[in-house]
């Protein structure tokens, strides 16, 4: 028997290309992927709600003749195996379909090259009636009153990607921020021209991105460790571990912006880099699991693009998932890098059994279990328990055992690591309150040593200046 031809309905695998997980920014970064691509060192990016959300991206590359056009308009134009050029930061010649499509019902490319104007348009609801796959031209003069389309005219080659009939988008406006500041993150080495990359500007209406380096490098309490060159299937990886100041070293503002929308916790972790573009961030792929102890470490790892087989990259360069034998290299690496992670914190943590200071609260280690609890030494709780009859002292010691079972450790736990610049747990008490307890613990006996070493005067130390 002859085998059959079966087409797919066109309608329904629009659909389904339409929905493979793009958000609207890692679409935006899609389409910039081709135009750094195709060398443009000036890419402007105008939104505006026209009244309908319309969005364009504009480049000064070096433009496609018709053929070529009609080519980058194919659906998986380009060869996934074939060996691409040192800058290319596509592979399967779907990013600018399927970004698009995700986003927008129509798409039209404008190129300009040699002087030649060429103008292409997938129309994907005329697509779904007729029922192929038919690429459109639609009259230049469509397009013409675009403020852009001055942009675009100056440039000897050129090419506008324009997105109409964004059904999944009300308000673009309310995308522009995320959208800064994740090409801001994304691209910023050739925002920067470091490290080789080819320096670039990006505009978004006009406002020029700043870049952001998620490492901090050139703070001074930023601590780079050496970089290490591993081979792995006879390819070269770049690893570099980067531990961030302790929020003691930085200013608030400075510490929230690090910190990113999703924390510090979730940007810990490795950074991927192909031909100097992030790809993914703030992953162990399963080497560590994140903690508050290491949200520090950052760990930029640099690949060049031929090694999407040893990554598991995904079309929407978005998600990556390094190959079992490299996970063991990643590992490695991991936990050298956390053991100077963690020392911000570790060195700075109060030793709550220091002989040298009498503190409020005891670490309590028994058999497995671990808790706080009040210092019973502390001279001010003898003395209080001295001062109440035998039925009072009852009810205050079942007040304090309460208190210990109650301490809101999620709740501590949650606003030091979200802010901790805002964490002043011992600005409650005044200097005038210290220097009554003071003059009280001096009434009722303690001793000039034993007032020193209560734990409060070591930050009040001015009321023991008279003594």
């Amino acid at each position: 028997m002859d085998p059959i031809e079966i087409n797919p309905n066109v309608a329904n695998f629009i659909k389904s290309l339409r929905d493979i997980g793009y958000t609207f920014e890692v679409a935006v970064a899609d389409i910039i992927d081709n135009s750094i691509s195709a060398s443009a060192n000036d890419i402007k990016i105008y939104a505006i709600q026209h009244p309908e959300p319309f969005f364009c991206i504009l480049d000064n590359g070096v433009g496609m003749n018709e053929d070529e056009l009609v080519e980058a308009m194919r659906l998986s134009s380009k060869n996934p195996d074939e060996r691409r050029n040192d800058i290319a930061l596509g592979k399967f010649g779907l990013g600018l379909k399927m970004a698009s499509f995700s986003q927008c019902k129509k798409l039209t490319v404008i190129s300009k090259k040699c002087n030649q104007i060429n103008i292409k348009q997938w129309d994907l609801d005329y697509i779904s009636k007729s029922d192929k796959w038919l690429l459109l031209t639609p009259e230049l003069s469509e397009y013409k009153n675009l403020e852009i389309f001055k942009d675009f005219y100056k440039n000897d080659n050129s090419t506008l990607v324009i997105w109409e009939d964004m059904d999944k988008i009300e308000q673009i406006s309310e995308c522009l921020e995320i959208l800064r500041e994740h090409l801001s993150l994304v691209f910023h080495q050739f925002l920067e021209g470091a490290d080789g990359a080819r320096k670039i500007k990006i505009s978004i209406n006009n406002n020029p991105l700043i870049p952001f380096n998620p490492f901090n490098p050139t703070h001074d309490a930023t601590f780079i460790k050496f970089t290490e060159i591993i081979k792995y299937n006879e390819k070269e990886i770049k690893i570099t571990p980067f531990i961030l100041p302790h929020h003691s070293k930085v200013t608030s503002s400075e510490w929230e912006k690090y910190g990113g929308r999703g924390g510090y916790i979730k940007s810990q972790g490795f950074y991927l880099y192909r031909a100097h573009r992030l790809l993914v961030y703030g992953k162990w792929w399963g080497t560590l699991k994140s903690s508050d102890a290491t949200k520090l470490v950052r760990i930029k790892i640099e690949i060049s693009n031929d090694q999407d087989e040893l990554w598991n990259i995904d079309v929407k360069k978005s998600i990556a998932n390094p190959v079992a034998g490299l996970k063991e290299e990643l590992k490695r690496v991991a936990l050298y890098s956390i053991k100077d992670g963690v020392k911000p914190f570790s060195t700075r943590g109060r030793k709550i059994n220091d002989k040298n200071v009498t503190r409020f609260w005891d670490l309590v280690c028994e058999d497995s279990k671990i808790y706080f609890a009040i210092n019973k030494e502390n001279p001010m709780h003898q003395k209080l328990l001295d001062l109440l009859d035998l039925q009072t002292r009852e009810l205050f010691q079942l007040y304090l055992k309460s208190l210990e079972a109650c301490i809101p450790l999620e709740a501590i736990q949650v606003q030091v690591q979200q802010n901790p610049h805002n964490f002043r747990q011992e600005d409650i008490i005044s200097n005038t309150e210290a220097v009554k307890i003071l003059e009280y613990l001096k009434n009722i006996g303690l001793s000039e040593d034993e007032i020193k070493k209560i734990e409060i005067f070591k930050k009040y130390k001015e009321p023991l200046d008279g003594m």
